[in-house]
């Protein structure tokens, strides 16, 4: 029967053969065992790459702190060991002027008083001369508020005033320079500027032999103090040894004093200020009649004094004239006949 042939065909070709499947199936337990083993392999690889920068990190690290305790331990050997004179002298030097300007870091902050170089004023020492000339409409009221300003900012150090047909006033004053900025900034409240004139003097390097000056008298001072107690009272140099210390006391003491003149000088800026008023227009002069006729009676009163004083002399003049005259009329008689 067809039908059936059809049917039996079918059934043979979807019919499957158990040795082929077998290959299938060892074929694929290959290939998992492969890739197990290839996971594993590259796991191992990546753990040993790993553990090598491991101890590489450690071996800088290691290799790092012994540099550093080999540093650290060749400065404490070279802090131990001492040091000869003039190291000495050269650190004790630059300690005091890392010193200095570190103490004088925050009054010499200026902040944006002279833009673009803001900066200069923690490094320079600077001392600061300001010249300023104001225009004001009334001088009285500003006398005052320029003395509440002095109160805040600073000190006085000379004023004058004029209250006349023209009023000018001018005084002299020392601000701190840490505030110097915010003191121009309210100068300017008090009136119109109408000139400015600043100018610095720079006394860093003044500073700086300052301080070396400073530095080598003290060292001289000790090196001679030492050499004063290692002599007897016997010693027939010892006078010579105590003015040379006190040479060294004055010289110190000098650079001391200048050194305070300059921190002195950088701390405190000068500013002379002045305040005038507008130039007023010219005015109807009325003059004061009543003033003539006051001096036309001073006059003649004046001339009444004189009168006074001269009048016992012009009687006096007056009989000798009349006399002489009578006199001579006599003789001229007498010498006619």
């Amino acid at each position: 029967m067809p039908f059936l042939e059809t049917f039996g065909t079918f059934s043979r070709k979807k019919r499957v053969d158990p040795g082929v499947e077998f290959n299938k199936f060892s074929i694929g337990r290959f290939a998992l065992k492969q890739t197990v083993r290839f996971i594993l392999i590259f796991s191992l690889l990546f753990a040993l790459a790993c553990g090598k920068k491991s101890e590489e990190s450690k071996d800088s690290s290691s290799a790092s702190s012994e540099v550093m305790s080999r540093s650290v331990g060749s400065a404490d050997m070279k802090k131990s060991a001492p040091m000869p004179e003039a190291e000495k002298r050269e650190a004790s030097d630059t300690d005091d002027s890392q010193s200095f300007f570190a103490s004088d870091k925050a009054e010499n902050q200026l902040g944006k008083v002279f833009a673009p170089v803001a900066s200069a004023g923690n490094e320079r020492l600077l001392e600061y001369n300001i010249q300023l000339a104001y225009q004001c409409s009334d001088l009285i009221q500003t006398r005052k508020q320029l003395l509440d300003f002095i109160a805040k900012y600073g000190y006085l150090e000379s004023s004058s005033a004029t209250n006349s047909a023209s009023p000018y006033m001018s005084a002299k004053v020392h601000v701190r320079s840490a505030k110097l900025y915010e003191a121009l900034l309210e100068l300017d409240k008090l009136g119109t500027l109408l000139s400015e004139d600043i100018s610095t003097i720079d006394h860093t390097e003044g500073m700086v032999w300052q301080k070396r000056k400073m530095t080598r008298e003290k060292i001289r001072l000790s090196r001679r103090n030492n050499a004063n107690s290692q002599i007897g009272a016997g010693s027939k140099n010892w006078e010579a040894i105590e003015e040379s210390i006190a040479s060294s006391e004055d010289e110190l003491d000098l650079a001391e004093h200048e050194t305070w003149k300059i921190k002195d000088r950088v701390t405190w800026a000068t500013i002379a200020v002045s305040y005038s008023l507008p130039t007023a227009p010219d005015k109807i002069e009325v003059p004061a009649y009543k003033n003539a006729f006051v001096g036309l009676l001073n006059v003649f009163l004046q001339l009444t004094y004189y009168l006074i004083w001269w009048l016992p002399f012009l009687i006096i003049g007056g009989v000798a004239v009349y006399y002489a005259g009578v006199v001579y009329q006599a003789i001229r008689k007498k010498l006619g006949k």
